[in-house]
């Protein structure tokens, strides 16, 4: 019959140990994935270029090339602008074998010498934007210092935390869908089919009830995949048919028609269910295949899967989707379907019914539970690798947001399983009769034991709904944080767009000289300097007397040497009245520096001790490009491959994210065999 909810009329005592094999084989997925796969960035950022930024070469190269961590590149814009001004580049091109890479070709006959501009702006496979700047110089000619202070003030890249609403709102609309079209046809078949299919309990209302929930997460994913197109292909340009082809030509374009008709497949067959055209078993396999697939496309494009491994990050994406769908899908039948159901039996049954479909969905909100936590642990290991990720980004305040309800959606549901759930079952009676308590002929008793029930009853399906409407949120959350950068690259965006500067101050006669120094790899406070090599370091000094600027009698000049190598340069007279090169250090080593000049005619040489690094930092910036060699800038298309540039791997893990992925591992440790035992005892009491 179209109306009955039935899934099947299956030996019952069977379908636990089935969950149980489900839920010891998801979590083993989950645990061997956590335990492999890499934390790294979201997002398409830049990690190295060619040439690099700063780096002088002697002629202009045929190409720029532009090597992204993280995501791969759907569509890129990028620029290059020459010294005068005018933009000197062709469209460029991603790399069809490696799309983290992006070529720029040079236009023919550029041959200028000086400082060229390179603005780019690229949109990742996760569905957002990532944009900066960096620059080069052709020729032997000093740099500007002020084109130079420009370019370190625009920084090589930007990660914006901003989010919007367009995107986060259809984000969440697919993602609420999504779980509920998971989750309701699973507890459906587990929680209500075998339990209504054998009571003389009334069943009208019960299909309805499941139609509708059913028709109305299938138009919340559909509208939210639609809308979600559309707010992502907005980064292509204004919204227009000419916006939405070029969108469409993308994978992630291509992923959204995927995910649109899907979503309308959805809709049009829990439609049909709905007017009883289809049977009920075969809708609910359909409905759970369906969002089973939409949930795939999400995890697809999601940023683990995009910046992670394709297939590690689709894998615990979509059982974090799955797990969401078994717990929060199944609590919303338990409070719209089996609650109402339970108030319209019979009295006596109440509390049966109730009482047996809390335990049948104990063992699947425990598995659901289980994965999402267990995932959770793993998804954040990837994409908070410090603690402060968690106070210091958008990101992190809304993950941290999200864990707080879901801790209290935890104990709620605590509070239904083991406090109401045993007064339930102390005051129902037996099968014989209720033979164990005493009969009262003046109903007294009676009343008291109805009235007990009612409120217990009354009481769990308050809680359970509470709990629906904090997991609802959390469900919103979630598409917040899946809108928003990560906190890895937030946070590296964060110290990418503001360089460290080191002064130096010394006392002469009646003169303050003092130095500054950009960019600096870390401040020191003894009077020593910490800088990378080879990238160009603005020095500007500028003597002071009573507070005012003074003149040099003489030629300021900057000496450095490594005891190999020995570089002089003249600073040249600043409009504000201090005197400034562009100089890089062209290898890491222990340098010396003096400084010499004649304010006011007064001899002054200051020597200032530099250590200079290869790399910016112990910890890995996305932004620092690798030191190599340029010698020949008119490179073979194939050269990349010597290079793997698809995922950047950390040399160490941070302790917060190996507490984190003990947590994954403890938790699928501790959850498994929580579903076994709680599956066994269910299996006992039928």
């Amino acid at each position: 019959m179209a109306s009955n909810p039935s899934v099947g009329r299956d030996d019952t005592s069977r379908r636990p140990s089935s969950v149980t094999a489900v839920a010891v084989g998801l979590l083993a997925v989950v645990l061997v994935l956590g335990l492999v796969a890499t934390p790294v960035t979201a997002h398409a950022y830049l990690s190295e270029t060619d040439p690099s930024n700063g780096e002088q070469v002697e002629t202009v190269p045929d190409e720029i090339t532009l090597h992204f961590s993280g995501d791969g590149v759907v569509n890129a814009d990028v620029t290059v602008e020459g010294p005068n001004g005018e933009v000197v580049s062709a469209d460029p091109d991603i790399d069809p074998d490696d799309t983290q890479i992006v070529r720029v070709p040079i236009e023919d006959d550029i041959d200028d010498e000086g400082m060229y501009t390179v603005d780019w702006e690229v949109l990742a496979e996760d569905g957002h934007t990532t944009s900066g700047s960096f620059f080069f110089a052709v020729g032997d000619e000093p740099l500007d210092r002020d084109a130079v202070l420009e370019a370190y003030e625009d920084g090589e890249g930007e990660a914006d935390e901003s989010v919007s609403p367009l995107e986060a709102g259809a984000k969440s609309s697919l993602l609420v869908g999504v779980v509920g079209l998971l989750g309701i046809p699973v507890a459906v078949a587990v929680v209500i089919g075998p339990r209504f299919a054998r009571r003389e309990s009334p069943r009208n209302g019960v299909a309805g009830r499941i139609d509708r929930l059913l028709t109305g997460a299938a138009v919340l994913a559909a509208l939210g995949a639609f809308v979600l197109g559309l707010a992502r292909s907005r980064a292509l340009g204004p919204l227009s048919l000419e916006t939405l082809t070029r969108f469409v030509e993308t994978p992630l374009g291509q992923a959204w028609l995927v995910q649109v008709a899907l979503g309308a497949g959805l809709v049009a067959l829990t439609v049909a269910t709905m007017r009883g055209r289809l049977s009920r078993r075969g809708s609910l396999v359909g409905v759970f295949v369906g969002a089973l697939a939409l949930a795939a496309t999400v995890a697809w494009t999601s940023h683990s899967a995009t910046a992670i491994d394709r297939f590690s990050g689709t894998v615990v994406d979509l059982v974090h989707l799955l797990g969401a769908g078994l717990w929060a899908g199944g609590l919303v039948v338990l409070a719209f379907v089996v609650a109402p159901a339970v108030r319209d039996a019979v009295p006596d049954d109440r509390p049966s019914l109730l009482a047996d479909a809390i335990r049948r969905f104990s063992v699947l909100a425990l598995l659901g539970v289980t994965a999402v936590v267990t995932t959770g642990f793993v998804l954040a290991s990837w994409h908070v690798p410090t603690a402060d990720g968690l106070t210091e980004t958008f990101y992190g305040l809304i993950l941290v947001s999200k864990l707080a309800l879901i801790a209290a959606a935890l104990v709620l549901g605590g509070i239904t399983r083991f406090v109401l759930l045993d007064r339930l079952e102390s005051a129902r009676p037996t099968e014989a009769g209720d033979a164990s308590r005493p009969t009262s002929t003046d109903g007294g008793r009676e009343e008291r034991h109805e009235d007990r029930h009612r409120r217990t009853v009354r009481w769990i399906t308050r809680t359970v709904r509470l709990e629906v409407a904090l997991l609802l949120v959390v469900v919103v959350l979630s598409g917040v944080l899946t809108s928003a950068p990560t906190a890895a690259v937030a946070g590296a965006g964060a110290d990418a767009d503001e360089p460290v500067e080191g002064t130096i101050e010394y006392e002469y006669d009646d003169a303050l000289v003092e130095l500054s120094v950009l960019p600096v790899v870390e401040e020191t406070d003894d009077d020593s300097l910490v800088l990378q090599a080879a990238e160009p370091i603005v020095f500007e000094a500028t003597f002071h007397a009573d507070g005012d600027p003074i003149e040099s009698e003489q030629p300021v000049r900057l000496l450095a040497s490594d005891g190999d190598t020995e570089i002089e340069v003249e600073l040249e007279e600043t409009d504000d009245g201090s005197y400034a090169t562009v100089q890089p250090l062209p290898d890491a080593g222990e340098w010396d520096l003096r400084l010499t000049g004649a304010p006011d005619g007064s001899y002054v040489s200051e020597w200032i001790d530099a250590t200079v690094v290869s790399e910016a930092g112990h910890e890995h910036d996305p932004d620092d490009h690798e030191e190599h060699e340029h010698a020949d800038h008119n490179h073979d298309p194939d050269d990349h491959e010597e290079h793997d540039h698809t995922v950047h791997e950390p040399d160490d893990a941070s302790p917060f994210q190996t507490l984190l992925e003990f947590g994954a591992v403890a938790t699928a440790i501790v959850g498994t065999i929580g579903v076994v035992v709680e599956s066994l005892r269910l299996r006992d009491r039928e």
